[in-house]
């Protein structure tokens, strides 16, 4: 039997854990993803100054579990010592838990350590970064997808019979339109309807260790700032005090285009309470797809001609971590019997 191929544009939690289905089924599988790192919202960083070096989960800060389908892969992730339980609950300024009731997990050694544990497992297959795609066409039985290589700006292309896109909807109804394929109105009307609120976040390396109460984690009000969370209590920053700030959907929203220094002075005066220490540095980073306020109601979406082509991502019901798993596995199921 010939082997089947599948392209998946996007590094993310669906991207991996889609192409991880079908490289257990005997596929040959390939992710473009156009950052410098795999994992998305899975995402993780470093700051130094000094002697001073601070580990900073920065998308996604913990995720919990609530459907049978998402159950075995996060069992599977605690065998391997990928994940660990971080608290059951964080409390909030009214002095009340959140998610209470479930367990939250975070990577064992940070959160992108789970996105480069999934991409482990297609090795030789490569899962290759800074491929930002332009456009792709059906030639001859496949997919030829065109991208801009971004360390160099040079062209390259790669083919395979199965195409996915994870990008945000937004990106995909672009990447779309810019690759000549047709929608049905109704579908494209619901493609558009997806809404997503953007997340300022600011990272911030101290001298001494914050004041965030236990775990780690504190819900606020969401003006300006809506959670923050010491990474160093959460056991990914050994060696350095590094707190994540993030600031509520509205206030991004509004302050999503002012100037860099403007937002982290803001942002740090209304996480002073929680900082007590020196700030050493930061480091601002702009989600511009961050929460879904309005998902696709179908985990994924199938368009079957002219080829087998396949979009997901945290777009599709209802986002959040497990929402993008959920949405991989349903990508994988809708590809494996495409061909």
């Amino acid at each position: 039997m010939a082997e089947k191929t599948c392209l998946l544009v996007g590094g993310g939690l669906t991207g991996l854990i889609g192409a991880a289905v079908l490289a257990r089924r005997g596929w040959r599988v390939q992710i473009l993803d156009k950052g410098r790192g795999i994992g998305g919202r899975l995402a993780s960083r470093r700051l130094t100054s000094g002697e001073q070096t601070g580990c900073f989960d920065f998308g996604a800060q913990y995720f919990t579990v609530g459907s049978p389908q998402f159950q075995p892969w996060v069992q599977e992730w605690l065998d391997a010592g990928v994940i660990v339980p971080w608290s059951e609950g964080f409390p909030t300024l009214t002095g009340t838990f959140r998610n209470a009731e479930k367990v939250a997990y975070r990577g064992a050694e940070n959160n992108r350590s789970l996105a480069q544990y999934l991409a482990a497992q297609l090795a030789p297959q490569p899962v290759l970064t800074q491929r930002r795609v332009l456009d792709f066409r059906w030639r001859e039985g496949e997919w030829r997808v065109r991208a801009e290589v971004l360390t160099d700006g040079a062209e390259a292309v790669y083919s395979a019979q199965a195409l996915a896109l994870t990008a945000p909807v937004p990106q995909c109804l672009e990447l779309l339109e810019r690759s000549e394929i047709s929608l049905k109105p109704d579908i494209r009307a619901k493609l558009e309807n997806v809404t997503y609120a953007p997340c300022l976040t600011l990272l911030a390396l101290l001298e001494e260790p914050a004041q965030i109460p236990p775990p780690g984690g504190l819900w606020l009000t969401g003006d300006p700032l809506g959670w923050i969370a010491c990474n160093h209590q959460k056991g990914v920053s050994p060696q350095g005090y590094a707190v994540t700030i993030q600031a509520g959907p509205q206030w991004s929203a509004d302050h999503f285009e002012a100037e860099t220094e403007a937002i982290t002075a803001q942002m740090l005066e209304a996480a002073r309470p929680w900082l007590g220490s020196k700030v050493l540095t930061t480091h601002l980073h702009r989600w511009r797809y961050s929460q879904v306020l309005q998902p696709y109601p179908e985990p994924c979406l199938s368009l079957p001609a002219p080829g087998p082509l396949v979009l997901g991502g945290d777009g599709f019901v209802g986002g959040k971590v497990e929402g993008a798993a959920l949405s991989g596995l349903a990508l994988a199921q809708s590809l494996l019997v495409s061909l």
